[in-house]
C-alpha cells in the first residue's frame, strides 16, 4: 500500500472509532515533525562522547568528557544492545497542562536519590549510591554520587539537598503540606547528607522512587537562592525580572518540581535540559544534558539521542491518523483501535508493544458499610449479602457487551502481574451463579413483596442507589448491567449518575448507598504506598468506609471507631509506614490483604486487560512493555529512555 492514511481508510476497518483516549496522565504521545535540519538517524561511529558535544569540547566551550562525568558514573545496561548517537524523537502533547508536565517529564526527566528498576518491582540507587536507616526509620544518610554537576556546569551535592529540604519543603511559606511530613536535612561531608524525621517513616525510600521524591534533587540552590527571601532580601526585584509579584511566587511556580517543561533557565539532573517552554502552547524541545552522569557498559556518556521534540496537537483523530501514517515515534491509541492500528503499522513503519495498566479493576463497587441509615447498614454489612450479590453478576457478559471480550472476572484485588496477587482472592464468588445467588440471599432475606423485591428486616423493600460517576463512560454502561442482574435476584438497585464532583461530595458526606470508583491497586508500588481499595485510608475514596477512615486519619478524634479486624488493618498499615525492611513490608501488606480478602467488603467485575502502544521501529532499546500508574511510576522513565537510540536508516 502507498500513500498517506485517510479518515476514510480508517471507517473501512470495521468502523473503528478514530479518537485516542489519555489511559493515564502520561501515557498518550503524539509527534508532527517540524522542519529543519534535524537527522532521525544516529551517527555511524560510536565515540565516548556525542560528535555535537565533542565539537563544543575541541572549540573550547565545554570541558571534557572526563571532567563532566562523576568519578563513578551510574552505569546502564541497555535493553537491548548498545545503541549508537544522534537524532530527534518526536512526542506528542495534549494541551493539557497537568498531562502534558507529567508527559514531558516522564519521557525526559526522572531522576531521584533512588528510583524504580526498569521492571517496576524494585528500587535501585540513582543519584544516592547507597543509605543507611537507623533501627526506628527515622534516620535516613543517603551516600550521593561524586562529582555530579547540574546541567549548567556547576556541582550537585548535598547542600542542595540540604536546601531542598530546610528552605523549601520545611519553609510554610513555600510548602504549605510537606510531601514527607515533619523533616530535616544536614550535611555530613561533601557527598552524604542526613534525613531525618520526628516519627518513623518507613516508606520514605518508597515514596523517593515516585514522582515525589524530585522534591530533594530538583532545586538547585545556587540557581534559586537568588529568588528567597532568606538569602537574597531584594528577591522581589529579581523575581519581577522575570515576571513574578516575588521569590516565593517563583519558587512555587517556575522553581518547582513541576517546573522542568516550563522554565528553561534552571539547571537540571536529568538527561535533556528545557530549551523551550510548554507556555508556547506549540512545542517543547528538550536538548541532550552535556554534563549527564550516565553512560552505558562501554563507558560512553549518555542519552544517545540528541533532542527531543514534543508537539501539541489537541485533536485525537489527527493523532490517531498521524500514528497510521507514521509520523510519530510513540503513541497508545484506544482499545479498540487496535484493529485499525494493526492492519495500518506496516505502512506506518511501527511496532507494538504492551502497556500493563496500574489499575485491577474496571470498575469497584463499595457498599457503604458506616452508612447514617441503620437498616441499610445492617444489610450491606452482611458479608452473605455482598456474596450473593457478587454471585448474581454476570462478569463474562460484561466483558463482552463493554469491553470487547478484552479481561477476565476479577474482584478488588492485586493484579496477576503484582507480588501480591492471591489468586483466590482475586476470584472469589467471580462465578456467574443465580442459583446460588438466590440460595444465599433467600437464607437472609426470604420474604418478598407482590414485586418479588427482597424485604429487609424493617420489612421494607431492599432498595438503594448506586452513584455512578460520568468520569469513566464505561462505568455507568457496566452498573446499568449489574443492577439489571440484581433485579432479577430480588434486589431493588438503581443507577445514580452524576459529575465526580457530586460523587466524591456525596461520599465525604457519607450519603451514598453504593458508590463505583476507580480500581486503583494492582501493581506493587500503588498496593503498597495507595491501598485505598483494601483498607480504609481515604475519605472519600475508600467507599466503603469513609467514617472508619476519617477515624483512621484523625486518630480517633472525629468518625466512627471501625470493627477489629480493620482496626488491625490499620495498626498493620502502621507498622508498614514504620519500617523501612521492604520484605517487611511486603509480609504485612499480604496480612492486610488477607483480612481485605475475608472482608469482602466491596466488589469487583474485571481485571483491565494489557493497553498496547506504538513505537516507531527506528526506535532501539525500547521496552518489551510499559506500565501505568503517573505518580507512582512515571513509566517508561523506570525504562532508562536515555538509552534508547534511533537506528541507522
Amino acid at each position: 500500500m502507498t500513500g498517506a492514511v485517510t479518515r476514510r481508510d480508517v471507517l473501512r476497518v470495521g468502523g473503528v472509532a478514530v479518537t485516542v483516549a489519555v489511559t493515564g496522565s502520561a501515557c498518550s504521545f503524539l509527534s508532527t515533525k517540524p522542519t529543519g535540519s534535524d537527522s532521525d538517524a544516529g551517527t555511524a561511529k560510536k565515540t565516548k562522547e556525542p560528535p555535537a558535544l565533542a565539537a563544543q569540547v575541541k572549540a573550547g566551550k565545554l570541558p571534557p568528557v572526563k571532567d563532566r562525568l562523576p568519578s563513578k558514573p551510574l552505569v546502564v545496561q541497555p535493553n537491548e544492545k548498545v545503541g549508537r548517537y544522534g537524532g530527534a524523537w518526536h512526542l506528542r502533547l495534549s494541551g493539557e497542562a497537568y498531562s502534558d508536565a507529567a508527559t514531558i517529564y516522564s519521557f525526559a526527566g526522572y531522576e531521584n536519590l533512588v528510583r524504580w528498576d526498569p521492571t517496576f518491582k524494585k528500587v535501585i540507587p540513582d543519584i544516592a549510591t547507597s543509605y543507611q536507616v537507623n533501627a526506628d526509620s527515622t534516620e535516613y544518610v543517603f551516600v550521593l554520587r561524586e562529582g555530579m554537576r547540574w546541567s549548567d556546569g556547576k556541582p550537585f551535592g548535598p547542600d542542595d539537598v540540604v536546601f531542598a529540604v530546610q528552605d523549601i519543603l520545611m519553609d510554610k511559606r513555600i510548602t504549605s503540606v510537606p510531601p514527607f511530613g515533619d523533616m530535616k536535612a544536614a550535611k555530613v561531608d561533601d557527598h552524604t547528607v542526613k534525613v531525618t524525621f520526628t516519627k518513623p517513616n518507613g516508606t520514605f525510600v518508597n515514596y523517593l522512587a515516585t514522582r515525589r521524591g524530585a522534591a530533594l534533587t530538583d532545586y538547585p540552590r545556587h540557581y534559586l537562592e537568588r529568588f528567597h527571601p532568606k538569602y537574597n532580601p531584594q528577591h522581589a526585584t529579581e523575581a519581577k525580572k522575570i515576571g513574578f509579584k516575588d521569590g516565593i511566587a517563583v519558587l512555587q511556580d517556575v522553581g518547582g518540581t513541576w517546573s522542568f517543561g516550563r522554565n528553561p533557565h534552571k539547571p537540571t539532573l536529568y538527561a535533556w535540559v528545557l530549551t523551550t517552554s510548554s507556555d508556547q502552547k506549540s512545542q517543547v524541545v528538550v536538548e541532550r544534558n552535556p554534563y549527564y552522569w550516565k553512560v552505558d557498559p562501554e563507558g560512553s556518556q549518555l542519552p544517545y539521542i540528541d533532542r527531543i521534540v514534543y508537539q501539541v496537537v489537541g485533536d485525537d483523530e489527527a493523532a490517531l491518523l498521524k500514528t497510521l501514517n507514521g509520523e510519530i515515534d510513540v503513541s497508545t491509541p484506544q482499545l479498540k483501535d487496535k484493529p485499525v492500528v494493526a492492519k495500518y503499522r506496516d505502512r506506518g513503519n511501527f511496532r507494538l508493544f504492551d502497556v500493563v495498566p496500574e489499575a485491577m479493576n474496571v470498575a469497584c463497587i463499595y457498599p457503604n458499610l458506616t452508612h447514617e441509615d441503620p437498616v441499610k447498614r445492617e444489610i450491606f454489612n452482611n458479608r452473605n449479602f455482598r456474596v450473593g450479590l457478587s454471585y448474581a453478576i454476570n462478569r463474562r457478559e460484561i466483558i463482552k457487551a463493554v469491553f470487547q471480550r478484552q479481561g477476565e472476572p476479577w474482584q478488588v484485588a492485586p493484579r496477576k502481574e503484582s507480588t501480591y496477587l492471591d489468586k483466590e482472592m482475586a476470584t472469589q464468588y467471580t462465578e456467574y451463579d443465580v442459583a446460588k445467588a438466590n440460595e444465599i440471599l433467600d437464607k437472609e432475606y426470604p420474604k418478598k413483596n407482590a414485586r418479588g423485591v427482597r424485604l429487609g428486616p424493617d420489612g421494607k423493600p431492599i432498595s438503594f442507589l448506586v452513584d455512578v460517576a460520568t468520569i469513566v463512560p464505561t462505568w455507568a454502561d457496566v452498573l446499568a448491567l449489574v443492577v439489571n442482574f440484581w433485579q432479577k435476584v430480588g434486589i431493588d438497585a438503581h443507577v445514580n449518575t452524576g459529575s465526580p464532583e457530586i460523587v466524591v461530595e456525596r461520599g465525604q458526606a457519607n450519603k451514598h448507598d453504593f458508590s463505583v470508583w476507580a480500581g486503583e491497586g494492582g501493581l506493587d508500588g500503588v498496593v503498597l504506598l495507595n491501598p485505598y481499595n483494601y483498607l480504609p485510608l481515604l475519605n472519600p475514596y475508600s467507599f466503603f468506609g469513609v467514617k472508619w477512615a476519617e477515624w483512621y486519619n484523625t486518630k480517633g478524634k472525629a468518625g466512627e471507631r471501625p470493627p477489629a479486624d480493620v482496626r488491625q488493618q490499620m495498626a498493620l498499615y502502621d507498622k508498614v509506614n514504620a519500617t523501612s525492611d521492604m520484605d517487611e513490608q511486603v509480609r504485612l501488606m499480604k496480612e492486610i490483604l488477607r483480612i481485605a480478602k475475608q472482608r469482602f467488603h466491596a466488589i469487583g467485575i474485571a481485571m483491565l486487560p494489557n493497553g498496547y502502544g506504538t513505537v516507531a521501529n527506528k526506535i532501539g532499546n525500547w521496552p518489551k512493555f510499559t506500565t501505568e500508574g503517573a505518580w507512582v511510576y512515571m513509566s517508561p522513565a523506570p525504562t532508562n529512555p536515555c538509552q534508547y537510540y534511533i537506528k541507522p536508516s
